[in-house]
């Protein structure tokens, strides 16, 4: 029997066919896997709804300082583009 080939106990299954557990595996009960919400799950929620809303608002913020200038600058440069090609212009 070389490495990876199915020994002579196992049933060698093919592709869509469902898999039947043997004697030796092992099953599991999911219930057991199964947990509640716990409450530190709901305040963990409510802690991101929170981070988020700070998060905006630092963002938020920050755009109303940094935006006049950026804006004043953008638009300085524009009237100065806009003159040059009027200068320019017979």
């Amino acid at each position: 029997m070389k490495k990876g080939e199915p020994g002579l106990d196992e049933k060698i299954r093919r592709p869509g066919e469902p898999m039947v557990p043997g004697e030796k595996d092992r099953i599991y009960d999911l219930t057991e896997v199964l947990e509640e919400p716990r409450i530190d799950a709901i305040v963990g929620a409510r802690l991101q709804d929170e981070i988020m809303k700070k998060v905006a608002a630092i963002a938020e913020r920050i755009a109303r300082e940094q935006f006049p200038g950026t804006a004043e600058r953008i638009i300085r440069e524009e009237i100065e583009k806009m003159k040059k090609s009027a200068d320019e212009a017979p």
